[in-house]
């Protein structure tokens, strides 16, 4: 329950969680994966997220090359994909299977937001 003129907690950008596929892509082959924020909708309380592989054998032509990093949940060797953007509601970082939550933040960051940007 909300109480009146209370705020509700919201993701924000660069906030780090590796999501159950059937938040962001029910379609996905993988149970889960690590997203990033990087964009938040106040008007529909959803948040675009961008997803990571850690598949070598995809094609990365546009993605971000990021090692392993367990500080921000990324276990493996990986690849942010600018052209893998999904919608996620605000609801979905409540989920205790969505817990816990890192802030990215530094060049990484810098240069996810501007890949995002170049394809959206």
């Amino acid at each position: 329950m909300t109480w009146p003129n209370q705020r509700l907690w919201q993701p924000y950008v660069g906030l780090v969680a590796v999501l159950p596929r059937d938040y962001y892509n029910e379609r996905d082959p993988h149970a889960r994966r690590p997203t990033v924020v990087v964009r938040v909708r106040q008007t529909d309380r959803a948040c675009l997220v961008m997803t990571r592989t850690s598949d070598p054998l995809i094609n990365h032509t546009d993605d971000i090359w990021h090692d392993k990093d367990p500080a921000l949940l990324c276990d493996r060797q990986g690849w942010w994909q600018p052209h893998r953007v999904h919608r996620v509601d605000f609801g979905a970082y409540d989920d205790e299977d969505t817990k816990p939550h890192k802030r990215m933040t530094g060049d990484l960051l810098v240069r996810i937001i501007a890949a995002y940007e170049e394809f959206a």
